[in-house]
This record gives structure tokens, sequence and C-alpha cells, in this order.
């Protein structure tokens, strides 16, 4: 189906003031990780991951994706005849969300680790962390590069991003079922101490983060796989929208990486905190500057 020029013209709007705030809001919360120790704790660790994961989702797949629809809109007249080419813009489309999403599912393990081993977990060194960020960077470099290959040989793709997909989606179920079940039925010996109260609050936040991503995060992929079935099938499925159905669902995709530093806005007191004090140092800046002129 062909693209009115309008139509694209409104879409590539859309996307990129979507992509804008992204950059935006994440880059603005990794500057109050940064000045804020109290916001640096160990538990924070792969949240601050994610939240680099989320601005580079605005910042380079979102260039990528920006790229692509004016190629596919014929607002601009380039091929991309380099395999190689092909490989780097499709590995940067997919790379940062891909991580993104693997961030979720460490957060979710961390969270049951926190819930079901509270005293071990207080225990856990800082390297620990630190290895377990690697490995959520380094998971989506393999997976992608194993992608390419099976690209290459047999001409789909979805195979090994839905496997991808899907384990994180289990890994995350289980470790929040389990959570949530624990919190229902499990005993709290520590439940009127400080740093478990913290501690459980904290994982009901990540919890409501996480559902919220992935809420706005599957509508898409289910769109895709059924699509990639029904192109194996021989079958053609139609919408009435046209391609704004699909254009809809990415930018419900792309919105994954942009919530969650309002929910943390909301559900955390200190980053709250830190975001109004910021706020305020530059609201008194700002003033200073203007009356310096005068």
């Amino acid at each position: 189906m062909i693209v009115s020029s309008s139509e694209c013209i409104i879409w590539f709007t859309v996307f990129t003031a979507e992509f804008i705030a992204i950059v935006t809001v994440n880059l603005l919360s990794i500057i109050l990780f940064i000045k804020n120790r109290s916001l640096r704790t160990r538990s924070m660790y792969l949240v601050i991951s994610l939240t680099v994961a989320d601005m580079l989702v605005g910042g380079l797949s979102g260039s990528v994706s920006q790229l692509d629809f004016l190629r596919n809109c014929h607002f601009v007249n380039f091929s991309l005849v380099y395999l190689k080419v092909i490989i780097l813009l499709r590995s940067l489309l997919l790379f940062f969300p891909f991580v993104s999403l693997t961030n979720i599912a460490a957060i979710s393990l961390e969270r049951s680790h926190a819930t079901f081993r509270p005293f071990k977990h207080r225990l856990i060194k800082r390297w620990v962390y630190v290895v377990a960020i690697a490995v959520v960077w380094v998971f989506p470099v393999i997976t992608l590069v194993i992608r390419e290959i099976e690209w290459l040989l047999i001409r789909h793709h979805l195979y090994l991003w839905e496997s991808h997909c899907c384990l994180c989606l289990v890994v995350t179920f289980v470790s929040y079922t389990s959570i949530l079940f624990n919190f229902r039925f499990g005993a709290h010996p520590q439940r009127h101490c400080a740093a478990a109260l913290r501690q459980r609050k904290l994982t009901v936040t990540l919890f409501i983060t996480t559902l919220v991503s992935l809420l706005l995060w599957l509508p898409y992929n289910t769109y895709l796989v059924v699509v990639w079935l029904t192109d194996i099938c021989n079958y053609r499925i139609t919408y009435p929208e046209g391609l704004s159905f699909g254009f809809s669902l990415r930018f419900l995709l792309y919105a994954n990486s942009l919530v969650n530093p309002i929910l943390y806005a909301i559900r955390m007191p200190n980053f709250k905190k830190a975001l109004l004090s910021f706020i305020r140092c530059h609201q008194r800046a700002n003033v200073g500057v203007a009356l310096n002129r005068h």
C-alpha cells in the first residue's frame, strides 16, 4: 500500500517529537542519577542501565528508523546497496530496544533475589551488578550477530527475534508472578523493617514500570508475528486504517522508552525530590541571569 505524502509528513513529525521527548526525558534522568548519590544505590544500577538504553533508543535507533521512514516514503532517493551498510543500520535499529527489553528481564531477576533472599541481596558486591550490566549489553550483540547469519542463510529473521523476546518475557513474567505470590501469601517477618519496606516499594514501582512497558511493547511485536505468519502462509491481511495501524503500534513500541522516567517521578520520592530540586536550581539560575542583564 502506498502512503500519501501528507500521511508521511504527519507520521514523520509525530515520531520526531516522540524521539526528542525520549532523549530529553531519559537524559534528564541520567543527569539526576549522576548528580544525586542517594539515587545511585546498587539496586538502581540496572535501572540506570535501562535509562541509558532507553535514551539511545530515541537517539540512535530512532534516527535510523526515521531515515528508513524517509526512504520508504520516497522523500529521499538513495539505495542501501552494500550489505555491510544494511546490516549496520538494521542492527542499530534493533540493538537498543533489545538491550532495553533484556534490561527489564534482568531487573525482574534482581527484584526476585531481593524478595526471596533479602539478607544475601544486601551483601551483593558492586562487581556483580557490573557483570550483570555487561551481560545485558553483550547478550543482544550475540543475538543480533546470529540473527544476521540466520537472515543470510534462510532469509527469515523473526525466529531468533521472537526467541529472544519470548525468553525475556518468560523470565519477567515468572519473576514478578512469584514476587506477587510471595507478597500475597508469603511470610514477612521483616515487613516492619525500614530497609525491607524500601525494597518492597521499589519492587512494586519497578513492577508497574515493567508492566506498562510491556503493554506498550507487545502490540507491535504481536503485529509483526501475525504479518510474518500470514506472509509465510501466502495470505495477505488488510486493515481499514492502512499503514497507520502499523505506525500507531510502532509509536506505542517506542513510547515504552518514554514512560519509565515519568513513573519514577510519580512513584519514587527521592527521584521526585531530586527532579524538583534540579528544576528550582535552573529557575533560580535563569532569574539570576535575567537580573544581571538588567
